[in-house]
């Protein structure tokens, strides 16, 4: 029989697992935006996790929030911009209004620094607007671009989202790669001193001599 020390100790040191994040119904998206737009206080990450679930599967249910959330994009938490970054992304897909146009500017900066994470989550959701807003290619691609001349923590960093911004840049196609500006950006990048961004140019630029 195991002593019941052996059994507490057993208990103790089983991990936890995290419980998923469940989509909000409309009433419950009201009250999120309110709470991830407060001055403060750490439920404002939970609220913008939950809202970024629920954009990512339902952007109609959170789009009639699209001004609050948009104007986080300049809060002073790096968190809550975390995260209106990636709902703000989503919502293009649903951007009737075309409200994104007038906060592209403002979306598309945090690609040139000078956090990683925050240009992480831009060029993601540069990605999304691209592919559901070709008309606004020639704002977005530039930016991403960007990316070669960001400023960052450490010049690694710099390389980390330089992969961020390949992976989006193939996503979006031949047609995108093809662009003079693109070509030239992937094959720079062949020479990147990160051995997996390196190949990954290294994978494009043979998708561009073999053409479509």
């Amino acid at each position: 029989m195991t002593p019941p020390l052996a059994r507490r100790e057993g208990a103790r040191k089983k991990p936890r697992t995290k419980r998923a994040v469940r989509m909000l119904s409309p009433a419950q998206v009201c009250t999120a935006v309110k709470t991830m737009a407060a001055p403060s206080g750490t439920a404002r990450f939970a609220a913008g996790k939950a809202l970024t679930v629920t954009a990512e599967k339902d952007p109609g249910r959170v789009y009639l929030h699209f001004d609050v959330i948009a104007a986080l994009l300049e809060s002073a938490s790096k968190i809550v911009r975390w995260n209106a970054l990636q709902i703000v992304g989503s919502l293009a897909s649903v951007d009737t209004e075309r409200k994104l146009d007038a906060r592209l500017d403002t979306y598309l900066g945090f690609i040139r620094g000078n956090n990683l994470i925050s240009a992480a989550n831009a060029i993601q959701g540069a990605g999304r607007i691209a592919r559901c807003r070709p008309d606004l290619l020639d704002r977005i691609i530039p930016a991403i671009l960007d990316v070669e001349q960001a400023t960052y923590e450490t010049a690694e960093c710099r390389n980390v989202a330089i992969g961020h911004a390949l992976d989006v840049l193939h996503e979006l196609g031949p047609s995108v790669c093809r662009r003079a500006d693109v070509a030239g950006f992937i094959r720079r990048q062949r020479t990147n001193t990160r051995a997996a961004v390196a190949r990954s140019a290294e994978r494009m630029t043979a998708d561009l001599v073999r053409g479509p």
